[in-house]
């Protein structure tokens, strides 16, 4: 990682830069892909100005810009209280970056033959989706779709309605009945 530290209205000295380097170099190793921080350190010469002692970081992950500033009396101060800063922004991004990894292997969808899922998947967290032979959709009357569900021994039949000519689905409901899906336009 390339960190870069500059002063602004102050000369940088080889203590201040060997404490930001410590406490950013302490921050940059909880997280992979940081290619590059920019630290500015900067003084108002401003009587007026009570914080004058500032600190600007700049870190570049990947695509992910992470940015803090923080100003008070003393240059070691805003050091650590930007640090304190940079660490939270970095366990959000950690924690969504995992959150994002998880939902997507937990939402993952493959399609493969039976045969190869048992290769690929044999014992996964969450059910895959196999692809079965494709069927040849015919026209019934939901009683009659209701019938060759029974004779078929599966969970559920897609069929076409022959009363109103749409794609149904009748399956069977846990308290025994059937229950019919009929697509409907919004």
């Amino acid at each position: 990682m390339e960190l870069v530290i500059k002063g602004k209205n102050l000369d940088v000295t080889d203590s201040l830069r060997e404490y930001a380097t410590r406490k950013l170099g302490r921050l940059t190793r909880s997280i992979d892909g940081i290619m590059s921080a920019q630290v500015e350190l900067s003084v108002i010469k401003n009587p007026s100005v009570a914080d004058n002692q500032i600190v600007e970081v700049t870190l570049m992950a990947g695509g992910t810009v992470i940015r803090g500033e923080d100003a008070s009396n003393s240059m070691y101060a805003s050091i650590d209280q930007v640090s304190d800063k940079i660490e939270r922004q970095l366990r959000r991004l950690k924690q969504r970056m995992e959150d994002r990894r998880h939902h997507r292997t937990k939402t993952s969808v493959a399609v493969v033959s039976e045969e190869e899922a048992a290769e690929v998947f044999p014992e996964t967290e969450s059910p895959q989706i196999i692809k079965l032979p494709s069927c040849e959709l015919k026209p019934m009357a939901p009683e009659d779709a209701a019938y060759q569900l029974d004779l078929s021994g599966k969970d559920f039949l897609v069929f076409i309605n022959r009363h109103t000519e749409a794609v149904a689905v009748i399956y069977h409901r846990r308290d025994g009945n059937y229950g019919l899906i009929e697509p409907t336009s919004a």
